[in-house]
C-alpha cells in the first residue's frame, strides 16, 4: 500500500489543535487524535477534522469484555472515522467482536500490540515468558486471524511480524523521531528511514512535527521520503 504519515495532534485542547490544521491544511495526511484531546473536545473536533479534508485516526486503545467494544465500535461507525484502535492484549473474542461490529463500514481497525513506551521490564511485571519481539507476534497474529486490518507496533518489530503473517496488514508505526532527537519516554523509538525499510505502512509522528518552527515545512520533507521510498 501506499505509504502515509500520521501526525500525533497531542495538543491539550481545540485551539491549539486547530492552529496546526490549518497550518497542514491541504496536505495529504492522517490526523491522530488520542483520547486527552477526544474527551475534551469531542465530535466537534473530528468534524473541523474532516472539513478540512484529512483523514481521521482515533486513537481510543479500546480494552474491554467482547460485547463492551463491540457497542463501542458500533457506535463509531457513524462517526466518519478512518482508523480507530483497540488492544491487541483483550485477546480473540474480543477482536473478533470489534470486526463483527465494524461490519461493511469502512473504518479499519488497529490493534495495538505492546506499547513503545514498554521494555524489558515491562515483561517482568507481567511474568511473561515471551520477548518483546514474540508477545508482539503472538498478539499480531490474533489479531490478524480475527480479521482485524492492521497492527500497531514498534519498527522493530515490523519485518519479522510482515515476514510470519501469512495474510496483508496495514503495519503502523508510532514512536518515530530524528537523530540526535530526545527519546523521552519512547524507549524503542526510530527514524523514519529505519521504520520505513522495515516495512512500515503508516509512520506516527507528534511531537517532532509539533515543536518544529515550520511544521509543514517539515512534514513536506518527510512525505517526500515517504513517497520515495
Amino acid at each position: 500500500m501506499e505509504k502515509k504519515l500520521a501526525i500525533a495532534l497531542d495538543v491539550p485542547e481545540k485551539n491549539a489543535a486547530l492552529e496546526i490544521l490549518d497550518e497542514l491544511e491541504g496536505m495529504d495526511l492522517i490526523i491522530k487524535v488520542g483520547y486527552s484531546l477526544f474527551l475534551r473536545e469531542g465530535f466537534d473536533l473530528l468534524s473541523d477534522i474532516k472539513r478540512r479534508g484529512f483523514d481521521i485516526f482515533l486513537d481510543l486503545k479500546l480494552h474491554d469484555i467482547p460485547n463492551t467494544v463491540y457497542n463501542a465500535i458500533a457506535s463509531a461507525v457513524d462517526m466518519d472515522i478512518n482508523y480507530l484502535t483497540l488492544h491487541a492484549l483483550g485477546g480473540k473474542d474480543m477482536l473478533s467482536k470489534a470486526v463483527e461490529a465494524k461490519g461493511s463500514s469502512g473504518i479499519k481497525l488497529l490493534a495495538v500490540t505492546v506499547l513503545t513506551s514498554h521494555g524489558e521490564d515491562y515483561l517482568e511485571f507481567l511474568g511473561s515468558r515471551y520477548s518483546i519481539q514474540q508477545l508482539a507476534l503472538k498478539l499480531a497474529q490474533t489479531a490478524i486471524e480475527a480479521g482485524i486490518d492492521g497492527i500497531v507496533s514498534s519498527p522493530f518489530e515490523v519485518k519479522e511480524l510482515k515476514e510470519h503473517i501469512g495474510k496483508d496488514f496495514i503495519s503502523v508505526t508510532p514512536g518515530i523521531r530524528f537523530e540526535k532527537e530526545e527519546r523521552e519516554d519512547q524507549k524503542r523509538s526510530a527514524t523514519p528511514e529505519f521504520a520505513i525499510r522495515e516495512g512500515a505502512d503508516i509512520l506516527v509522528i507528534g511531537r517532532p512535527v509539533l515543536r518544529s518552527k515550520n511544521r509543514r515545512k517539515l512534514v513536506k520533507e518527510i512525505l517526500q521520503k515517504l513517497k520515495n521510498a
